[in-house]
C-alpha cells in the first residue's frame, strides 16, 4: 500500500533552461548550522536519551554512579548515531544517482531549485544541491563509525568483555537499514525500523546499564522499551521531511506507505504506547511515582504527531513535525531525570 503521489510528481516535464542547472550556495548559512544539518546534529541529543535514562536508573537503584563512564558512553553511542545519519544520506543519494542520473534533468532540476529557495535541510539536501560531495558523507561516516569502534574496545578493556557484545550488537542492528535490500525493500521495510528501534534504543539502554552497574536486572528491560520508542518516533520524524524524495527513491517509511497524514496517526498510537508502559511501571511500583513527571512531555509528542489538515503534506509540517518530536524526546528524557536523580 503506498500514498498518494506527491503532487510536484505530476508535474510537466518541460525542458529546463541552462540557468536553471546552476546550483547556487545558500547566503547566511553559518558553518555551525552547515555542520548541524550534514549529520542532523539536532537529532543527537535525541538519540542519546536511552544512555540518560540508564544512567538514571542506576543511579536511583545503586545511589552512584560514575559520570566519567556515562560521558563516555555519550561519546561512544553519540558517534553511532551519527554514522547512520551520515551512512544512510550517503545511500541515499548513491540511490538517488542510480535512479535519476548523475546529470540534471529537467525533473530534478526543478526539485533542486525548489529545495534551494527553502534552504538545505538535512546531508541529502546539501549533496542534492551541490553544496558537498557525496565523500564528504561517506568519509564523516565512517570516522564516526571509527571512534565508535574505538571507544567501544577501549571501554571493554576497562569495564569487561560484555561491552563488546552490546556494541557489536548494537552495530549490527544500525547497519541493517543501511543494507540497499532492507533500506528499499517492498514488503520487509519495517525490519530496519525494528532494527533502529533496538540498535539506537534498547542495546545503548542495556549497555550503558552494564558499565554503569556491572549488572542487567530485570527493571531495566521493563523501562527500555519506552526510551527506545520514543528514540525511534525521533528518527522516523524525519521521514514526514523526506517523504517525497523517499517516494521517489521507493523507500518505504510511514509516510510513504500510509502517507503523510496516516503516518502522523499512527506514530501518535505508538508514542501512546510508550506512555502506556510508563504507566504501567508506576502503577506496578517498579519506578516511583514521581517518574509521572514524563507525562509532562506527553502534550508536545501530541503537537508532533498533529495530523496535517492541508494537503499535500507541506515541507514545513515536515520541518515542523521534526522538530516538535525531537523537543519531545529531550524532554521527556529530562523529565525521568530529574526524579530518578533526586529521590
Amino acid at each position: 500500500m503506498f500514498s498518494r503521489v506527491p503532487s510536484d510528481v505530476h508535474h510537466s516535464n518541460a525542458d529546463a533552461t541552462p540557468a536553471q542547472h546552476a546550483r547556487v550556495r545558500p547566503k547566511g548559512v553559518g558553518y555551525f548550522r552547515v555542520i548541524a544539518q550534514m549529520g542532523r546534529m539536532r537529532a543527537i541529543p535525541a538519540l542519546l536519551t536511552p544512555v540518560l535514562w540508564a544512567a538514571a536508573t542506576a543511579r536511583w537503584q545503586f545511589g552512584t554512579i560514575s559520570i566519567w563512564w556515562a560521558a563516555v558512553l555519550l561519546l561512544t553511542y553519540g558517534a553511532l548515531a551519527l554514522a547512520c545519519n551520515y551512512l544512510g544520506a550517503y545511500v541515499d543519494y548513491r540511490r538517488q544517482v542510480r535512479r535519476e542520473g548523475r546529470h540534471a534533468t529537467a525533473a530534478n532540476v526543478r526539485n533542486a531549485t525548489r529545495q534551494a529557495h527553502g534552504g538545505p535541510f538535512d546531508g541529502f539536501d546539501w549533496m542534492k544541491q551541490g553544496l558537498l560531495r557525496p565523500e564528504t558523507f561517506f568519509s564523516l561516516g565512517l570516522m564516526s563509525a571509527t571512534i565508535y569502534v574505538l571507544a567501544a574496545l577501549w571501554l571493554g578493556i576497562f569495564v569487561g568483555w560484555p561491552v563488546w557484545f552490546f556494541a557489536l550488537i548494537s552495530a549490527l542492528m544500525c547497519s541493517v537499514p543501511l543494507w540497499p535490500v532492507v533500506r528499499f525493500a517492498r514488503r520487509f521495510w519495517w525490519l530496519g525500523d525494528l532494527a533502529y528501534w533496538l540498535g539506537l534504543g534498547v542495546i545503548p539502554l542495556l549497555g550503558t546499564y552494564y558499565v554503569l552497574t556491572g549488572t542487567i536486572t530485570r527493571l531495566v528491560l521493563l523501562v527500555a522499551f519506552a526510551p527506545a520508542t520514543f528514540v525511534w518516533l525521533a528518527y522516523q520524524s524525519y521521514g514526514f521531511y523526506s517523504w517525497h524524495r523517499d517516494w521517489r527513491l521507493r523507500r518505504r517509511t510511514l509516510a510513504v506507505v500510509f502517507g503523510p497524514e496516516r503516518g502522523l496517526d499512527i506514530a501518535a498510537i505508538i508514542s501512546i504506547a510508550g506512555f502506556i508502559a510508563l504507566i504501567l511501571l508506576m502503577a506496578s511500583g517498579a519506578v516511583p511515582v514521581w517518574t509521572i513527571l514524563v507525562l509532562g512531555a506527553f502534550p508536545l509528542f501530541l503537537r508532533a504527531f498533529a495530523r496535517a489538515r492541508v494537503w499535500p503534506f507541506s515541507r514545513q509540517a515536515g520541518i515542523g513535525t521534526v522538530e516538535n518530536a525531537i523537543n519531545a524526546v529531550i524532554l521527556a528524557g529530562l523529565l525521568w531525570l530529574v526524579p530518578m536523580w533526586l529521590i
